[in-house]
């Protein structure tokens, strides 16, 4: 059962930004998001990546992985569609 809870919790933190970033691919609107949240989830993933691979946790290290990814991408947008939203 703990083990549940814990793929549980990471498959919702790897999928949390999934909304966000497919909403930024159709409205290619990145007026409200934060860029420094996302660089501090960014560098706490970043952590949590290096800790987990330390210490061999693989469905973790899989979890994060896949969250930095999609973090990553809903940076690169941001920044993308800031510059061309710029009046």
């Amino acid at each position: 059962m703990v083990d549940f809870i814990g793929y549980l919790a990471g498959f919702l933190a790897m999928i949390s930004f999934l909304p966000q970033v497919i909403k930024t691919i159709k409205t290619r609107s990145v007026n409200d998001i934060s860029l420094s949240m996302l660089m501090l989830t960014l560098a706490t993933n970043i952590l949590y990546l290096a800790y987990s691979t330390a210490l061999g946790l693989k469905p973790i290290t899989i979890m994060i992985s896949f969250t930095t990814f999609i973090v990553l991408l809903q940076i690169v947008l941001t920044l993308r569609f800031k510059k061309t939203n710029i009046r």
